[in-house]
């Protein structure tokens, strides 16, 4: 076929010989005028310069010419189904062979998933809803599936999409379950806090109830009333009858003294005359009954009478009486005492028959079918033993089973519910009744156990404590001298700014706050109080107790964290029950302590089990600061009487702040240090002889007024000797006067100091103010005489001889206590474990409230912000021209507009939900510190490890939270159905918990607790929002910048990564013709080209790998946020150690430095381990990850990919002696083929004859007009026509262009 022939072929192929040439290969046999000149003048093959090609030819086109460029025929009205055509419909271009192109060159399926409809000149993507597995096909999505805009073939998961879905639709499975299951927490939360709520108001009914039933007219009352009287019948009967031959000895009446009477319808009534009786007994009027004496009437025998005389001394030292002698009973002891003392001695002789009815009597009460030890102490037997004898009870049928542990009659239980082996022993009846008569006597007659150990005796010599105010240093305790002695009770006292407390702190070694002067001896032994600081214990004014446990737990786990290293359970429960048998608190051992929040013990009971914490350590010595605040008089008593029971029981030395102690409770002291303001001695020496010593400087107590509150307003200068006695006194003193005149100017001084009267101060203050005159008068006054007071007790001290001074000397030197071996770390660390989990299931009320307010929020985001939108609907605009010039030049510009439709944000939705979650979870996680902090003030002071406290903390933090967090993530992912794994939503969620939880706990360590939970949410808030990443002007762009955004976003955003980790790994699992990702196979696509790179989005610069495919999820943000999790909590190890050292009692760190080098050098390894941690933290963040993949760069993508056809070339083109360089870049066109200006003209129909084929191609237009333009040579022009004519006929060349777009 000629060329004329040809060329007309090009334009009607139906004419006839142009079949053959249209068929017989891609190319027909037929030139195109592009691969001409790439194969007849870029590689030189003259044999392909002629518009008939041969099969060399040929098949060189169809491996480098694509597209063919064809021309449209002359009956095509628009573009047809599978092409892209010109704007002025002159070319096309088949678009399955336009999706070759890259994908030929290792670039990637980028034409994947566009569909090219008829009637339409471009490409568009696929519509939702559709799949288009090619440019000619649109498949509805199947069930199961979602298929967005440009989707080659359904990848994406969507459960609940039915079949042409067009948008993500939830499961209505999953919705049910989680609403069902949100229901379900709502339901059990409200059930808990009603159950509870309901628990509390019947426990107040029931209490009120039973201060009725108790009262005088109660049933139970009168019940117990006479079984009582049942049993004092008969002694009642004999003590009658002896009162009646004791009236004929001495003539007095005393019959009605002891009558039972019985009204028709009521119980009998006892009569009972205690006065009367003690009346006709005192035959001598004295107001004291011989206890020998008495017994003429009681008739007991040896036994019984002392164990008669002990319950009267000890019910004596419950109340604010007592006997005046040891031998004999006071009228007011007996008249309170004798029925109960009477009723314990005549129930010290129990038959066995009585013992079973006891027995049932406790079964009875607490419908049990066997009586367990705790049962012991709220049964009938409190009515007569003491907390302490019921435990001396029980210890002796723990005795009987520890002779046969394998019998059957007593049953050893452990409950672990708690976390602790505890004993909850059940006593068989058969033991019961066999043991108790002999137990119960041994109980009342053996001796009280007294400590035989040689205590603590600490001696100081003009103590001072010096701390800095205003710059200026100022003693506020200064120069006291006194001694406490082992074994003694010893009380501080004295007036507002007296420094009673910093004398405590100075004693003890908690006075953080200054500098201590002066020497102290420790059992004669010149030694500093913390070197004991082991046996040393310290009770603060505030009950500061765990209220989520019960009395017993609590002293259980301050034993298990403060005994010794090796002390065994069982020890630690003896301990445990001594403790609670001595403070009295048996009775509610496991009754919660209680707060504000819940019902727990009394004020008093709260008290004493402040107390009993540090008794569980075996304190030799035991420091309290106002035991008694807050506490009525009777809780007060018991208090004091239960320390001062310690002292000779356990041979603990105590002291203590108090304030104004009643005449009983000051009398329990051994001795008193009485101070002045300025913390300047008033009086040192034994509490008994206080009186006496003030008596001697002319004070007078007032009638009626305690002795405590007499001294106090001395010490204070408020009140002032009395002038009568000063009179008194110096009248005698002129009477002895020998002449001697050397102390007159001392007198006079002292004189002109007590002159002044009561009446100052009271006239100070009128009705209408305060008298300023008269006010200031009376302050300096006071002072003034304070100074005397100080002056006196100099020289009464000065004045003491060797015998009196004797009990201020250092004691002849005894063995010190030592150090403890402390319990091990992971010891504490497990205990501490236990005891959190423990207040953690105590508050798990409050925990399911705050995991569903987690829950709630997570739901109301998830659906507001609806399921992800993951394409749009957004065409790419690419010119023809462009389309079919495919290369490394245009190729930008064309996958921009490929990409565009995908471009959409991920971001939103994960800013939202990991901020809200991340200022619930961090306000939640630091309440675990918080509500805890004077707790861990105290323990850590105790000697408790810190460290395993702040360990125990942070694990159970982290599993509470991890709980939570695994929660919200399952709902948030179900609700959301992203496009990637849910592990995604798993991992960065918990990732980003970790962070919040590590910031949680640091907080707490350096600021005040009630100031935690603003700014955490602040800091949460602001930093979350400004350096997240979402947010204008701070992009990912910017952070990834390299500047110091980059580490601040890192270090203070706990968002930053998690949001870049959610929305990367939605994106990474979209196909590669969305933009997002590269296949591994297409190592010539440039990846700053994917939209992951792309200004507006920059994910994962340091990562390469991440624009590969994989729904798996992307995770190079995790291991980051782990280590900044690490280091921010280690900066929280290093902040309990810095900062509020002083409510830990320890001093600041530069002074430990100062005091030991080896403290510096720790200082400094721990600062090197920070630096560590953050260096490899920040370069975690910053490295540069190796690529997965080969990546060759599109600057040599026409060289790799005819790599793959290189062999076949060099034989098909005989270049077997070329390599792969030699090859020239066959995609570049010559400048002068300009298709564009290529017209359709329409030719007749017909036979061509062979004239006409010879003569010039009339369709032909010429692009240049030769009339106009001289130099284009015509037969030129005319061969160049003919290729481009060629070349719309073919329409396989692969065409370069430049980024248009």
């Amino acid at each position: 076929m000629t060329s004329k022939a040809f060329s007309l072929c090009q334009l009607d192929e139906t004419r006839p010989g142009c079949q053959s040439c249209r068929t017989s290969s891609i190319h027909g046999n037929c030139s195109d005028p592009y691969c001409m000149t790439r194969i007849c003048t870029q590689l030189n093959q003259t044999q392909c310069c002629d518009f008939m090609w041969d099969e060399t030819c040929a098949l060189a086109a169809s491996q480098i010419c694509v597209p063919e460029v064809v021309p449209m025929y002359s009956d095509e009205l628009s573009c047809p189904l599978g092409f892209v055509c010109n704007e002025d419909l002159t070319q096309k271009a088949l678009c399955s062979e336009i999706r070759e192109i890259p994908q030929k060159f290792l670039i990637g399926d980028v034409f994947g998933g566009v569909y090219c409809p008829e009637g339409k000149i471009g490409m568009e993507n696929c519509p939702k809803g559709k799949y288009c597995p090619s440019p000619v096909e649109q498949l509805n999505c199947p069930a199961g599936y979602f298929c967005p805009y440009k989707t080659a073939t359904p990848e994406i998961s969507c459960p609940g999409c039915k079949e042409g879905a067009t948008a993500l639709e939830r499961d209505i499975g999953i919705q049910v379950i989680i609403i069902l299951f949100v229901i379900v927490i709502i339901v059990g939360t409200i059930a808990s806090i009603i159950y509870k709520r309901t628990k509390h108001l019947v426990a107040k009914q029931v209490e009120v109830l039973s201060y009725r039933l108790v009262g005088e007219n109660s049933a139970k009352a009168q019940k117990a009333k006479q079984n009582q009287l049942d049993k004092l019948r008969p002694k009642l009967a004999v003590i009658a009858k002896r009162l009646e031959d004791l009236d004929k000895e001495s003539g007095k009446d005393s019959k009605n003294l002891i009558k039972i009477s019985k009204t028709e319808g009521e119980d009998e009534k006892l009569e009972f005359d205690a006065r009367g009786i003690f009346d006709a007994l005192d035959t001598n009027n004295d107001g004291d009954l011989q206890y020998a004496e008495l017994n003429a009437v009681l008739g007991f025998d040896d036994e019984e009478l002392e164990v008669f005389c002990t319950s009267m001394n000890k019910a004596a030292d419950a109340k604010e009486i007592k006997n005046t002698k040891e031998d004999s009973v006071s009228r007011p002891v007996f008249v309170n005492n004798f029925l109960k003392a009477l009723e314990g001695t005549v129930n010290l002789k129990v038959t066995p028959a009585e013992a079973a009815e006891i027995y049932d009597t406790i079964l009875a009460e607490n419908q049990v079918k066997e009586v367990q030890e705790s049962m012991l102490y709220t049964s009938v037997l409190s009515n007569t033993l003491s907390d302490y004898e019921i435990m001396l009870l029980i210890k002796k049928f723990r005795q009987v089973n520890s002779v046969d542990e394998e019998s059957p009659l007593y049953n050893k239980q452990e409950s672990r519910r708690s976390g602790l082996q505890r004993r909850h022993t059940g006593i068989a009846r058969e033991i019961f009744v066999l043991h108790y008569p002999t137990f119960l006597m041994q109980v009342y007659t053996e001796k009280d156990v007294v400590d035989t150990s040689e205590g603590v005796d600490i001696c100081f010599k003009d103590l001072c404590l010096e701390v800095t105010v205003a710059k200026k240093q100022i003693n506020v305790v200064n120069n006291v001298t006194g001694r406490l002695r082992a074994k003694t009770m010893t009380a501080l006292m004295g007036g507002s700014g007296a420094g009673k407390t910093s004398l405590l702190n100075a004693l003890c070694g908690r006075a953080y706050y200054g500098n201590i002067i002066g020497d102290t001896y420790i059992n004669g032994t010149k030694k500093q109080i913390e070197e004991i600081k082991d046996v040393i214990g310290f009770v603060p004014q505030d009950d500061v107790v765990y209220a989520e446990l019960t009395v017993r737990e609590n002293l259980m786990f301050a034993g298990k964290l403060s005994l010794p290293r090796g002390t065994d359970m069982d020890e630690i429960e003896d301990l445990a029950d001594s403790t609670l048998a001595n403070l009295g608190l048996s009775r509610v051992a496991k009754s919660l302590v209680g707060d504000v929040k819940r019902r727990g013990v009394s004020g008093g009971e709260k008290k004493r089990v402040n107390i009993g914490l540090e008794l569980m350590s075996r304190p030799k010595c035991l420091f309290l600061d106002e035991p008694t605040s807050g506490l009525d008089s009777s809780s007060a008593l018991l208090v004091m009487s239960s320390l001062k029971n310690l002292v000779s029981s356990e041979g603990v030395t105590i002291v203590t702040v108090i304030h104004q102690p009643r005449k009983f409770i000051f009398d329990l002291f051994d001795a008193l240090v009485l101070l002045g303001v300025g913390g300047n001695t008033v009086y040192s020496g034994p509490a008994k002889g206080a009186y006496d010593y003030f008596v001697g400087l002319d004070y007078v107590l007032p009638a009626g007024e305690a002795l405590a509150d007499w001294l106090i307003d001395i010490s204070a200068g408020q009140i002032h000797p009395d002038p009568k006695v000063a009179a008194t006194k110096d009248q005698e003193k002129d009477d002895n006067d020998d002449g001697d005149d050397d102390d007159d100017d001392d007198d006079e001084d002292d004189e002109q100091l007590m002159a002044i009267t009561p009446r100052v101060l009271t006239e100070a203050v009128g009705k209408k103010g305060v008298a300023m005159g008269k006010a200031n008068e009376a302050i300096t006054d006071a002072a003034m005489r304070r100074e005397w007071l100080y002056k006196e007790w100099q020289k009464y001290f000065d004045g003491l001889d060797n015998e009196q001074k004797s009990i201020y000397e250092v004691p002849a030197e005894t063995e010190v206590p030592g150090a403890k071996d402390k319990q091990r770390f992971f010891s504490q660390l497990w205990t501490q474990l236990r005891r959190i989990v423990l207040v953690s299931y105590r508050n798990l009320t409050a925990k399911l409230v705050d995991t569903i307010i987690l829950i709630v929020a997570a739901v109301i985001i998830s659906l507001v912000s609806g399921l992800p939108e993951i394409s749009r609907n957004d065409n790419p605009s690419i010119e023809f021209e462009t389309l079919v010039s495919f290369d490394q030049t245009s190729a930008p510009g064309i996958v921009a507009q490929l990409f565009k439709y995908a471009a959409t944000i991920q971001q939103t939705y994960p800013l939202q939900i990991g901020l809200i979650t991340a200022v619930l979870v961090g306000l939640q996680a630091s309440r675990i510190l918080t509500s805890k902090q004077l707790e861990f003030f105290r323990e850590t002071s105790s000697g408790y490890d810190s460290n395993a406290y702040l360990l125990a903390v942070n694990i159970m933090a982290t599993l509470e939270t991890s709980v939570q967090i695994v929660i919200v993530a399952l709902i948030a992912a179900m609700l959301r159905e992203p496009v990637a794994s849910w592990g995604v939503f798993f991992a960065h969620f918990l990732a980003m918990a970790w962070t919040v939880v590590s910031w949680s706990l640091l907080f707490p360590m350096v600021m005040p607790a009630e100031n935690v939970s603003t700014v955490l949410g602040a800091f949460f808030a602001f930093f979350g929002l400004l350096l997240s990443g979402a947010v204008p002007p701070i992009g990912f762009g910017k952070i990834y910048g390299g500047d110091i955004v980059e580490h601040l976003s890192a270090w203070l955003s706990v968002t930053r990564f998690f949001l870049e980790g959610m929305a990367a790994s939605e994106h990474r699992c979209l196909p590669e013709q969305s933009g997002w990702t590269v296949s591994e196979e297409s190592i010539n696509f440039d990846r700053a080209n994917t939209l992951m790179a792309y200004r507006r989005f920059s994910y994962a610069r340091h990562d390469p790998n991440a624009t590969l495919y994989d729904c798996g999820g992307w995770y190079w943000g995790i291991l980051p946020t782990i280590f900044i999790g690490i280091t921010v909590r280690y900066l929280g190890f290093l902040a309990m150690h810095g900062f509020n050292r002083g409510k830990q009692t320890k001093k600041p760190v530069f002074h430990e430095i100062q005091k030991d080098g080896k403290c510096g050098i720790l200082v400094v390894v721990l600062l090197l381990v920070l630096i560590g941690l953050i260096a490899f933290t920040t370069w975690l963040y910053t490295r540069d990850l190796e690529a997965d993949y080969e990546y060759v760069g599109i600057e040599k993508w026409v060289q790799t990919g005819l790599e793959q056809n290189l062999t076949e070339l060099r034989e098909t083109l005989n270049l077997t002696d070329w390599n792969i360089s030699d090859i020239p870049n066959l995609l570049e066109m010559n400048a002068d083929l300009d298709t564009a200006a290529l017209t359709r003209v329409t030719l007749p129909t017909g036979e061509f004859p062979d004239e006409f084929m010879n003569q010039p191609d009339p369709t032909l237009v010429p692009i240049v007009d030769p009339n106009v333009d001289p130099n284009v040579d015509p037969d030129l022009l005319n061969g160049t026509l003919r290729a481009l004519m060629s070349a719309a006929w073919n329409g396989t060349c692969e065409c370069p262009c430049s980024e248009q777009n």
